[in-house]
């Protein structure tokens, strides 16, 4: 793993890359042969109570194809995106999808809800189209398909950023997990103890609570009893929301550091500034919390015409609109062409990371490190995955 700090440079860089993506050259122009408008989908969230997750992916696509239209277009032509609610059911999921393909999409995308980019999976390799999705189950990508490719940093690559923060720069010697009991939290915490087995650390404590728990008091003494100097939390806003709370009513002094829920809206909205300071998470780039300005003019940009804070999804999912237009420049609208050029991703610079595709179809292998201060997400650096 390695520990960088975030820079002003980074969010120049971004602003010269956005510029020059949104006038494309004539020899670009000239190789791409594309319907007008060029039909890309996305499936996502729309209703129910996944609604404030499930818009990001769509806000983030909206705001740069917007961005791209008002500018040269994708070699001159205009996109056209077509969003489809999927409710919450799996069902719902591959309705939404069959309903999209029936325009003759480019490429589809779909949403950060791990479950219904499995659901989906079979039938994108059936149609044989670019499949882009923020799923993050770490195995989404171990499916078996080379049209698939994933623009977030998924729970796999955080199972070994934690351990890592943990010990190499916050030098805890005594950590213990806190997970919740499902596929989710179990399987982080299991490559989690295998990374800090790597390290040469040992847990002196690993608990888990059922997701309908609302007490883990038990857990959180267990933990204090056995010595530990840091807890790591794998968990969901409000679960995270209920462990913080206790944490501090139990005047408990270990650190929690915790995946990207420890920072959600929704668990800083129902904490006191006490409760959730000093707490550490490490997950997805979000704009608004860096010293850079850009990506905090876009937030502002964003909140201002969706009226929802723009969150990490909603970067990733803009950024792969615009690494999108570029292979599209290149190659034109063939769809094997354009897969192979995913696949091939080196270095694309986004709006607060760079993208390289792995083996498997990852883009994304850095995490954001926010400490909070209150309430308040402070950006202290990032930490990217092993080899990247």
């Amino acid at each position: 793993m390695r520990i960088a700090r975030s820079s002003f440079f980074a969010a120049a860089v971004w602003s010269g890359a956005l510029a020059a993506a949104l006038v494309p050259s004539s020899r670009a122009a000239a190789q791409a042969v594309c319907p007008d408008p060029i039909p890309l989908a996305l499936t996502t969230v729309l209703t129910t109570d996944l609604a404030l997750l499930g818009v990001q992916p769509r806000n983030g696509l909206q705001q740069a194809a917007d961005d791209i239209n008002a500018g040269a277009g994708i070699a001159g032509k205009k996109i056209k995106l077509t969003v489809e609610d999927t409710g919450t059911s799996g069902a719902g999921a591959l309705n939404a999808l069959n309903r999209v393909l029936e325009g003759k999409p480019l490429l589809v995308y779909s949403s950060m809800i791990s479950p219904q980019v499995f659901t989906q999976t079979e039938l994108i390799k059936k149609a044989e189209l670019p499949f882009i999705v923020g799923a993050t189950n770490g195995r989404i990508t171990d499916q078996g398909t080379s049209w698939l490719f994933r623009i977030h940093v998924h729970d796999g690559q955080l199972a070994e950023m934690l351990p890592t923060y943990v010990v190499n720069t916050l030098k805890k010697t005594k950590p213990a997990t806190l997970v919740v009991a499902d596929d989710f939290g179990l399987g982080a915490q299991k490559g989690i103890n295998a990374t800090f087995d790597r390290l040469g650390v040992k847990t002196v404590a690993n608990e888990s609570y059922a997701p309908s728990d609302k007490d883990m008091t038990s857990q959180l003494l267990s933990i204090k009893d056995k010595g530990a100097d840091a807890v790591v939390i794998f968990g969901r806003p409000a679960e995270v929301t209920i462990i913080m709370k206790k944490i501090k009513e139990l005047g408990l002094s270990y650190l929690v550091v915790g995946n990207a829920s420890v920072a959600a809206p929704t668990t800083l909205a129902n904490l006191t500034a006490d409760e959730a300071d000093g707490a550490v998470a490490i997950g997805g780039m979000i704009p608004q919390f860096g010293a850079d300005p850009a990506p905090k003019e876009w937030a502002a940009k964003m909140l201002t015409r969706f009226k929802v804070p723009a969150d990490n999804f909603a970067v990733a999912y803009y950024d792969s609109l615009f690494l999108l237009k570029q292979i599209i420049e290149k190659v034109g609208c063939d769809k094997d062409a354009i897969r192979k050029e995913l696949s091939g991703t080196k270095d694309f610079k986004g709006m607060l990371i760079s993208y390289v595709a792995d083996q498997k179809g990852d883009l994304a292998h850095k995490a954001g490190i926010y400490r909070l201060k209150g309430k308040t997400p402070e950006l202290t650096g990032t930490i990217s995955e092993a080899g990247f």
